[in-house]
Order: C-alpha cells, then sequence, then structure tokens
C-alpha cells in the first residue's frame, strides 16, 4: 500500500486545478495555455518517474546517517514533530536558496521556474535530478536525531503545503504575509524582473527570508520564467538544456580554475575576460511575448482527450 502522501493528494491536486480553471472562465482571467500546462504536467510525471530511484537514495542517506551519525534521540511525539517540521523547512530553505546561487544546483531547478505562466500546474513541474544534492542539506536532521518515518511525513508536509501558493487567483492575505509563504511572494519568487530575482526562498514559513536577507513583498505584476527562456514544450530539454547551457559556456572559458568557479558560481558569472557577471536584464513588458506555437483547437482538444487516457 502507497502511504506517500503526495501520491495520496494528486486527485486533489487534479481537482483544484479544475477549481483554478473555472476561477480563470469566471474572471475572464488568462492563467492557463494548454500547451505551457500539459509541459507542465509531462515535467511531473518524468519527475515522479526518476523519483521512484532517486528518493530511495535521499531517505536511504538519511537512514544511514541517522543510524551510524546520530548524535542523539529524539523521541516521536506531537511536539517534537513541530519542532522538526520548523527546522526542516529551515533546510527547504538553504537547499532551494542554493539551487538558485550555484549553477550546477540550477541546472535542475531551473525547471520549475521554466514555465511563462503561473498557475497550480506549475507547482507540479519539478526536476527529475534535484533531489540528489538537496537530500544533503536535511543531514543534519539525522545527526540530531530526529527520526526517518518523522522526516519522510514532515518533508511530505513541507512539499505539500507549496503546492497552493502557486496561483494568480488569491491576492494578499494580509497579516499571514509575516509568517507563511503566501500566493503572492511566492509570485514575487518566480518573477524574472530584476528586483524578483531569488527572493522568497521559503518553503511554508516566509520569516527565514526576512532573516537571511531575501524577503521581497509583491508590488508590481511579475514577468514570470527565465531570463533566457527555454522555447520548447520537450520536457527532456527541459531538464537538460541548462547542462547544455553550461557546457557551451565552458568550452569558452579558457582557464580551470574558471570553469570549476563557474561551476559553483552563481548563475550568470564568467570571467571578467568574457564580460564577467550578467546580471538578470530589465523586461520590456510593452512588447514582451511568451514563447508560443500556435495551435488549432481541434489538435487541442485531440491532445488533451490522448493525455487524459495516458493520465488515466
Amino acid at each position: 500500500m502507497n502511504i506517500n502522501p503526495i501520491v495520496l493528494s494528486i486527485p486533489i491536486f487534479f481537482l483544484l486545478i479544475g477549481i483554478e480553471l473555472i476561477v480563470e472562465r469566471l474572471t475572464r482571467k488568462k492563467y492557463y495555455r494548454l500547451n505551457d500546462a500539459l509541459t507542465n504536467l509531462s515535467c511531473g510525471i518524468t519527475q515522479q518517474v526518476s523519483g521512484v530511484f532517486l528518493k530511495l537514495f535521499g531517505i536511504g542517506l538519511y537512514v544511514l546517517v541517522y543510524e551510524h551519525l546520530r548524535l542523539w534521540h529524539i523521541p516521536s511525539n506531537w511536539y517534537t514533530f513541530l519542532i522538526l517540521f520548523v527546522l526542516t523547512d529551515l533546510a527547504y530553505y538553504w537547499a532551494h536558496r542554493m539551487s538558485h546561487e550555484i549553477n550546477l544546483f540550477w541546472s535542475a531547478h531551473v525547471v520549475h521556474h521554466q514555465s511563462e505562466d503561473y498557475n497550480l500546474s506549475v507547482a507540479l513541474r519539478q526536476s527529475s535530478f534535484q533531489v540528489v544534492w538537496t537530500s544533503f542539506f536535511y543531514l543534519p536532521l539525522a545527526v540530531i536525531g530526529f527520526e526517518p518515518l518523522d522526516f519522510a511525513l514532515a518533508n511530505a508536509l513541507t512539499t505539500l503545503y507549496q503546492f497552493w501558493v502557486h496561483t494568480q487567483a488569491i491576492g494578499k492575505l494580509g497579516f499571514l504575509e509575516y509568517i507563511l509563504v503566501t500566493p503572492s511572494l511566492h509570485r514575487v519568487h518566480h518573477g524574472r524582473d530584476p528586483k524578483y530575482i531569488d527572493k522568497n526562498h521559503g518553503g511554508v514559513f516566509i520569516w527565514w527570508d526576512m532573516l537571511f536577507g531575501t524577503y521581497q513583498p509583491e508590488e508590481e505584476a511579475p514577468t514570470y520564467g527565465i531570463t533566457t527562456p527555454v522555447k520548447s514544450w520537450n520536457p527532456v530539454w527541459a531538464n537538460f538544456s541548462h547542462l547544455y547551457l553550461m557546457w557551451q559556456e565552458m568550452k569558452r572559458i579558457p582557464r580551470l580554475s574558471d570553469k570549476i568557479r563557474y561551476i559553483f558560481y552563481k548563475p550568470g558569472w564568467l570571467p571578467e575576460e568574457l564580460g564577467g557577471y550578467r546580471p538578470a536584464p530589465e523586461v520590456d513588458k510593452a512588447h514582451y511575448q511568451k514563447y508560443d506555437t500556435p495551435t488549432p483547437r481541434p489538435m487541442q482538444a485531440y491532445v488533451l482527450v490522448q493525455y487524459a487516457i495516458l493520465l488515466a
């Protein structure tokens, strides 16, 4: 029997996506494009397939450290679980932040940010490989002595929480904006505008960003996506496009030491002789156009039916 809370929540995910589509129709907003949404779901499917093996790596690594390196044994009860939940979110904050600030880590996390739309399907757009290095950020919890099953549940709950914040249908939420990661605050995180780049990394609690200097409230509406759009609906290419870009740029870098810096420095870094660091460019909102490939309605209907059959 599968007791993975995330897998068990998949029907709820699709129900909420359906509700968001109804809200889109009633408010006459444009949250979804079929080609983009199906790519988001396809990335989610590839992540679940690879996750069969890679999540075992993450949990296995945690268990290994817990069994051999733990300093204490933390008893399993409601108040120690609350402490673990908060600490898991802190570990997530640093794993997430480093996934933006280290080029190699960004090569995986970029998948989640590639969509130029912002809706609940984007929450399902995940990297197939990111868990390989994010798993290491949670190992201090194993060293402290939190039980593996408790950690697995806390980690799943922090992940589940983040689903609902991927929406434009909910505005600001008053005092909660200073406690929790809300849709408004996470919209900022997905913005490619310079003022929004690398902000609001928290998963559940926004106070980590306030504490560590990465907090940014939503002001003007963000432009979603990445500074170098992937311009493809292929979920496999989505997972490897930034690695290909890194390979092409590394061939231009003459010194081995700079090649290593390029891998581990912030995305956008180059040696001075190649132009130096490239900050995120301002977005010309008046002329900005999302990547799109117009598809006749009959073809859209056919693809949607085939995709529904595949998922069923």
